[in-house]
């Protein structure tokens, strides 16, 4: 539930709002009897609650990042505590509020909180509380990195300032950021240290060095060819924490910033040792998967990665350089991969509150939730905005709850009428980034305008019919025939790149007697234009595998997937990735790193093509019907999702041998055969 009532606030009065503030300690002393104390705690910021000098929960970044401008959020904590006094302590940073990531010199973070005592008192945010920012914590910023002086402690305790403000307070919905694993390094060669993994998280380091030596560590996903880290790509971020030694055995861990990196170097230390936390939302995973491709079974753990890595509070584009943002294209590509691999759905229905509250004054989705001003003004891009659909209609799929669709109608319906208001007048909606990083097989932005037109008008007339809106399903639908009619006179005879033809066929956009000619077009131009490669960006990569197999060129949507040279999935494996890149080219043997201006190594969109391998070559629908199509070089596959499990292997004969375990309380439906609970096991020859 969200309340707008004016409620007060606590805030540090001397901060000034410059991006590199100091962290802030809050502290209040309070009696308590014996029993649970319950605590609600919001902030403009992040703050990290201590209760007589421990943490009160395990989770991190609290309360997440929202839009401001519309909302804020709390978690709520229970403590049993013993009778006497009590002291509570918050520090509170930045975090996405304030500082680089936000662009703002003049907003400063601010608490709110309500604490519930076990014999019935109460206490807010008023002026009992104080507050020092001349603690260890000289700055915790995003992109830029912390500094810590441990030498210092919080002193200079003075008085808070209060302000009341008028703004929705919510209970966060959705799912808790958390260190879900610790790595050690792989190797430590002088001061860099490499953690064999490419991951979003931060150092735990142990050191000696001289009193008042400040040691300086470094974080990066590549290195260059002279072994020194490769951090031309994080571009503004400086990625860089430093701390200030006691002299004696120091332990540091940064607290409100994170980094995306493998490689760390430590400068400073007279001798150290080095843990990785790997922090992100703490889902519940759902997949697991290998087979007899060694590189495919690692493609497959380097998407799961990369999902996880850019899975911190909201779907960002990337961990490590200065963006780490939550760009509604590149969530709408990999929505279906991420539902395969956990257990989301409550992640994505919290995100999708602010892709709601960022729509401009026509109710045209953003490119960016949360909204950030340097990225307003493209609001109804296509391919992005069309997230504010996509992403509902598919967590529906995976889930079959109606009330994600409900709580999202209102705006998908006013989303398409202000589409097709455009459209009416002449204009197509705008396809501002085009068919994003294709590999030199542009797709023209007329087409891809025209194309998600019709794909959030279909999706939407789905939801109307789901939720039995009979006179908005109708309107949609004959919207939907009318922009279809456009496409076929303008486009469907003028089909080039290989994103154009895989969204032709996977929209339905066609003409019936055109759906196999563009097929057989589209596997002639992977096979004799590119020589067996594609050449889709991020709007047609999640679309070209289906768009083969479904029109009869299963064994070409293999050979793609099992394609080594670049461009391909497999390329970056071949080379060591350990996630996956943003780039098809972000390193090659010949030219190096590609465009340091646009080049992360860890970027989940390309990994949508999970969606393929689980859904077709595994053959795991969401509804559990299981359809498996086995192919390529392949002597076996086997997947898990959720407990159902798919396993198949070639036979001699040239046959498959098919395994299928069905979990307890469930049913399965292997190609329309009703499959109970246990194991089954068939034979179907060629």
């Amino acid at each position: 539930m969200s309340s707008s009532r004016i409620q007060a606030w606590l805030y540090d009065p001397v901060s000034t709002g410059k991006k590199l503030s100091p962290v802030t300690c809050f502290r209040r002393s309070f009696e308590s009897g014996r029993g649970l104390l319950r605590l609600k705690v919001g902030a403009l910021g992040l703050f990290d609650c201590r209760l007589d000098g421990e943490r009160i929960t395990d989770s991190l970044f609290t309360p997440g990042w929202c839009d401001y401008r519309k909302r804020a959020e709390y978690h709520c904590f229970e403590r049993p505590v013993p009778a006497g006094p009590h002291t509570l302590e918050i520090l509170l940073g930045g975090g996405w509020y304030s500082g680089h990531i936000a662009g703002k010199e003049d907003r400063v973070p601010m608490l709110w909180i309500e604490a519930a005592l076990p014999d019935g008192g109460r206490f807010g945010a008023d002026s009992r509380w104080e507050c020092s920012s001349d603690g260890p914590l000289l700055y915790s910023d995003i992109y830029m990195g912390e500094s810590c002086d441990l030498t210092w402690k919080w002193t200079v305790w003075r008085p808070v300032g209060v302000k009341k403000l008028e703004l929705p307070l919510e209970a966060f919905s959705g799912i808790p950021v958390r260190c879900c694993a610790v790595l050690k390094p792989v190797s430590v060669t002088g001061t860099i240290v490499d953690f064999g993994q490419n991951l979003t998280g931060r150092e735990r380091l142990r050191f000696h060095a001289p009193l008042g030596t400040k040691v300086v560590i470094r974080h990066a996903e590549m290195l260059n060819p002279d072994g020194s880290l490769y951090t031309e790509n994080l571009r503004g971020a400086k990625a860089e924490n430093t701390v200030v030694a006691t002299g004696g055995e120091d332990f540091y861990e940064p607290d409100f910033t994170f980094h995306g990196f493998r490689y760390l170097e430590v400068r400073g230390a007279d001798r150290f040792e080095a843990e990785a936390a790997v922090i992100h939302t703490d889902f519940t995973e759902h997949l697991s998967f290998r087979c007899s491709n060694p590189l495919l079974t690692k493609l497959a753990e380097n998407i799961r990665w990369g999902w996880l890595d850019n899975a911190l509070d909201v779907p960002t584009d990337c961990p490590q350089r200065d963006e780490r943002v939550g760009w509604t294209g590149d969530a709408q590509v990999f929505v279906r991969a991420a539902h395969y691999l956990t257990d989301c759905s409550r992640f994505f229905r919290r995100w999708l509150k602010d892709v709601r509250a960022a729509r401009d004054e026509d109710g045209l989705f953003p490119i960016v939730a949360p909204w950030l001003e340097r990225f307003g003004g493209s609001a109804g891009t296509a391919g992005w905005a069309d997230a504010g659909v996509i992403c509902p209609w598919t967590v529906y799929e995976f889930t079959g709850d109606t009330s994600v669709l409900e709580e999202n109608y209102a705006a998908m319906l006013r989303f398409n009428a202000a589409r097709w208001n455009q459209f009416r007048q002449g204009h197509v909606p705008p396809a501002r980034f085009g068919d994003w990083l294709n590999a030199d097989d542009d797709t023209p932005k007329e087409f891809l305008g025209t194309a998600f037109l019709i794909r959030s008008l279909d999706l939407t007339a789905r939801a109307a019919q789901v939720l039995g809106d009979e006179e908005n399903r109708l309107i949609l639908e004959y919207r939907e025939r009318m922009a279809r009619n456009f496409f076929r006179t303008n486009y469907q005879n003028d089909l080039h790149s290989q994103t154009a033809m895989a969204l032709a066929l996977r929209f339905r956009l066609l003409d019936d007697d055109r759906r196999q000619t563009v097929a057989d077009a589209l596997d002639r131009h992977v096979r004799e234009a590119r020589g067996m490669h594609l050449s889709t960006g991020f709007l047609g990569t999640p679309h070209l595998l289906h768009a083969l197999s479904e029109n009869g060129h299963a064994d070409t949507a293999w050979a793609l997937l099992e394609q080594t040279t670049c461009p391909s999935w497999l390329f970056p494996v071949l080379h060591g990735a350990t996630t996956v890149w943003e780039r098809w080219n972000s390193w090659t043997p010949e030219s190096g790193f590609g465009d340091p201006g646009m080049n992360s190594f860890n970027h989940y969109a390309y990994g949508a093509v999970l969606d393929w391998i689980i859904g077709v070559a595994a053959g795991i629908r969401p509804d559990f019907t299981l359809d498996p199509h086995p192919g390529g070089s392949l002597e076996f596959l086997e997947a898990e999702y959720r407990g159902l499990s798919v396993r198949w292997e070639k036979m001699p004969s040239g046959g498959y041998r098919y395994f299928v375990s069905v979990p307890e309380g469930c049913e399965a439906r292997f190609r329309g055969a009703s499959l109970p609970p246990g194991k089954h096991e068939f034979e179907i020859g060629n």
